[in-house]
């Protein structure tokens, strides 16, 4: 599924667990703020799902709407190697991690996770895990959707996709500059939710078994939709590391 990180200007209010180890001696004077954002996008689309962009691009017939898009978050961790600013070749490993768990509304864009300092400077690489894990959902989806597919006869049906099985994914960029500028910033890990659907043939869904007049996907039900979609979510991507300065 595709997925970048972007970094814009947010104020940071909200503070959670983190644990950190970093490898660096240097001054925390000019340092940033840096929080999380899991968020959910193009929650609408058509089907067939195209891969060429970040969304569907295919006029279809049939479509889909997801109307709620929640998971349990058990752990962010933040890895990255920052250029040593002595010797210009050596980098310093830092590692962070956010500890939860909290089930965090995906379509929700003011959900911020943690709070802790990044040392300004450029960073040869920069990595993001996000994991949930199904001890910590209990008897409830570790990843839930619910929405409605609507097919060639403008008949509606809702559909559900429940995961009862840890998820993690991760996304990296390279090369990324951070300065003392941007004070206070968000990370936010975006989640295309057409890229689900990708090889997903609309006569699928219209053939899919019905519980209770609604398609669901799970281990359970229509077994071989959740593979493709578990397929998409677990995939590694590229991301975008895009910074806005914080002019407060």
């Amino acid at each position: 599924m595709k997925m970048k990180i972007i970094i814009p200007a947010l104020l940071i209010t909200l503070a959670a667990g983190f644990t950190s180890c970093k490898k660096d001696s240097s001054s925390t004077s000019g340092n940033s703020t840096l929080g999380f954002q899991v968020v959910a996008l193009n929650k609408t689309y058509s089907l067939p799902v195209s891969v060429t962009g970040t969304k569907s691009e295919l006029a279809g017939s049939a479509s889909l709407t997801w109307d709620t898009a929640q998971m349990v978050i058990s752990r962010i961790k933040y890895e990255a190697e920052l250029k040593n600013s002595v010797t210009h070749r050596d980098s310093i490993e830092i590692s962070y991690e956010w500890n939860g768990p909290q089930t965090v509304n995906l379509l929700d864009p003011t959900v911020v996770l943690g709070s802790y300092t990044l040392t300004p400077g450029f960073y040869d690489e920069i990595e993001l895990n996000v994991m949930g894990f199904k001890k910590d959902a209990g008897n409830n989806p570790v990843f839930y959707l619910t929405g409605s597919y609507t097919n060639s006869t403008s008949v509606k049906i809702p559909i559900i996709f429940k995961v009862y099985e840890d998820v993690m994914f991760k996304t990296e960029k390279d090369s990324v500059d951070v300065t003392a500028d941007n004070s206070v910033f968000t990370s936010s890990i975006q989640l295309y939710l057409d890229q689900l659907l990708v090889g997903v043939n609309p006569l699928v869904m219209d053939n899919a078994t019905l519980t209770n007049g609604a398609i669901i996907i799970s281990t359970e039900s229509n077994f071989e939709l959740y593979q493709i979609l578990m397929r998409n979510l677990h995939k590694d991507h590229q991301c975008n590391h895009d910074h806005h300065h914080d002019h407060d």
